[in-house]
């Protein structure tokens, strides 16, 4: 092959640029000691602290063959150093000349226009792969996503478990942030609502197979406000009249979501809970029962919240770059959930928010009240009825499930109707994009068992004093970690399965026990979620029950549970050490 000739070699660049072996070896020598110096020195201080146990890389050298999966294992120990002190530091500052500089977000905030803050999730529930075409495969994904059902196939399969039962299912999709903003991410595009391209075609499927779908994206954009984008007349003596209209007009504008959070405001709110009502109302009225006009409004609240997006910067100090956004709440008073009412609520965060103090707008006084202003106050205001709520922040899609079949089967056949109000991300990604956010879809199966013989809890009187129940056990399986970085949430929970050993204290006859435990509390990871497989600890033990109805707050937590052990008794792990 004869050699090609350069017709531009009169343009070729002759200067050379060229560094000696010294200078090299001392930028390439610079460049190793930042990446080793701050990591070496975060390890000398754990172990001086005698914390050494805590260290990502005493984490890394735990794992042993049989305990752990080794990628699951390297996962856990990359989320550890991502909390160390170091890496925290440098991760703050940088955020921090980012948003300062070059207004720029993060992999979880994405900064609009105007304020407006987007969760990047969001917005790729309006594009990609959806929930009607299939992702092409890749070996570069996880091997666990082929083992996946698509979302669909668990929602219709769920609507048919629901109807043995004689159970309706009414699905709604709560549209997200961006589908009303669309102009606060892409400021050329139309002012006007948007959807996932395959969304209509997604509802009218699950439609065509039993599933009761009320898409309320329309509804929700007539509540957008346009302050921005709205031109009204300066006030003169010609025009008095028609300037005063204008400017009242102005003022009537409502916003659907926060600027700084990924939750609708409260109008939006009241509005999606009057479209429900009216729903319900019209179409299953045997579900309904008689009315009790006993529910009523009894305070009104000014509330105020950083934001959950704000808090996904990871800032060291956000109020450097951002106010609290304040709002307005109806108080709710009592006899708004009973769990005996026909008429179930599933849901998630968009049904927590004003009620879960955890979600931001708590009583500065009594941060761990309950708010009573949420969602499912207002259904049951509106329905003059009681709901059986199961709401847990980030599992609306399996957990809430999950949690209804549990129950006994004589108590699940009693329900008419399962309200389902799950955030639109969830079943419009793709099954890729979907866990990437830490949303988990998997099938539920329903407790054959009735109420005289059901095992899947502890019965037991809540007011009752309860002693410490002390037990030996050995680790046998153990639901994922949440990534506290990859979620707005504050809090975690999971699942963990128990072989009982030995009873230390208290009583106790079941052999296998399924422990609830944290995995992170205030963004801060917990010891039990470093717990191993094969390992044995001594666990002090409360019923799951008894938990929830002492600190209701905690039933709402985020809770990743992916256990087989359907049938096993739930106990709350208070404390718990290792058994060496």
């Amino acid at each position: 092959m004869s050699q090609m000739h350069n017709p531009f070699a009169e343009e070729r660049c002759r200067t050379v640029f060229e560094i000696g072996k010294g200078v090299a070896t001392i930028f390439i020598a610079g460049f190793m000691l930042m990446l080793i110096l701050p990591a070496l020195g975060w390890h000398v201080y754990l172990a001086s602290q005698g914390q050494w146990k805590e260290s990502p890389a005493a984490r890394l050298l735990s794992w042993r063959p049989g305990q752990q999966d080794i990628v699951h294992h390297l996962r856990e120990v990359e989320k550890v150093t991502d909390k160390a002190g170091y890496s925290v530091a440098l991760r703050q500052k940088a955020q921090s000349m980012l948003l300062e500089y070059a207004d720029e977000g993060n992999l979880k905030t994405y900064l609009g226009w105007e304020g407006w803050l987007f969760y990047h999730p969001d917005l790729k529930a309006l594009t990609g792969y959806g929930p009607i075409k299939p992702e092409p495969f890749s070996v570069m994904k996880d091997p666990e996503l082929g083992k996946v059902p698509e979302t669909r196939e668990l929602i219709i399969e769920y609507a048919a478990q629901l109807k043995e039962r004689g159970i309706d299912l009414l699905l709604v999709p709560v549209p997200l942030k961006p589908m009303i903003y669309n102009e606060q991410v892409a400021p050329l595009s139309q002012p006007s609502w948007l959807t996932h391209p395959d969304a209509p075609a997604f509802y009218s499927l699950l439609r065509k197979n039993g599933v009761d779908v009320l898409d309320l994206t329309q509804d929700l954009s007539k509540l957008r406000g346009e302050r921005k984008r709205v031109f009204y007349l300066e006030a003169n003596s010609q025009n008095r009249e028609i300037a005063k209209e204008s400017e009242e007009a102005l003022k009537l504008k409502k916003d659907a979501f926060l600027k700084q959070d990924t939750h609708w405001t409260p109008e939006a709110m009241r509005l999606a809970a009057e479209k429900v009502a009216d729903h319900v109302k019209s179409k299953y009225p045997q579900a309904l029962g008689p009315g009790f006009r006993t529910i009523r409004a009894v305070d009104g609240v000014h509330r105020s919240s950083l934001g959950d997006l704000v808090k996904l910067l990871d800032l060291k100090d956000p109020y450097r770059f951002f106010d609290e956004e304040e709002v307005f709440l109806n108080v709710i008073g009592e006899g708004t959930q009973n769990t005996r009412s026909p008429l179930v609520l599933l849901g998630d965060s968009f049904v927590n928010i004003y009620d879960d103090p955890t979600l931001g707008f708590e009583n500065p006084d009594k941060p761990d009240e309950p708010i009573r202003s949420g969602f499912a106050q207002h259904l049951s205001l509106l329905l003059q009825r009681p709901l059986d709520v199961i709401a847990k922040n980030g599992q609306g899609s399996t957990e809430v499930r999950r949690e209804l079949a549990r129950r006994p089967d004589d108590e699940v056949r009693e329900k008419k109707l399962v309200i389902w109000v799950i955030a639109a991300r969830d079943v419009l990604l793709s099954t890729n994009a979907a866990r990437a956010a830490n949303i988990t879809w998997a099938r539920v199966k329903f407790n054959e068992k009735t109420s005289s013989g059901a095992a899947g809890g502890v019965s037991q009187d809540p007011a009752a004093p309860v002693g410490d129940v002390v037990v030996e056990a050995t680790l046998t399986e153990k639901s994922a970690n949440q990534d506290p970085n990859g979620t707005p949430y504050t809090n975690a929970l999971h699942t963990a399965t128990y072989e009982v050993g030995k009873v230390v204290t208290g009583e106790m006859e079941a052999k296998q026990i399924l422990g609830v435990q944290w995995t992170f509390k205030e963004k801060q990871m917990q010891p039990t979620a470093a717990f191993a497989q094969g390992k044995r600890y001594r666990l002090t033990l409360v019923p799951w029950d008894v938990k929830k109805e002492k600190e209701p707050a905690i039933g709402n937590f985020n809770l990743s549970d992916d256990s087989t052990a359907f049938d096993a008794e739930r106990w709350f792990v208070e404390k718990a050490e290792e058994i060496p």
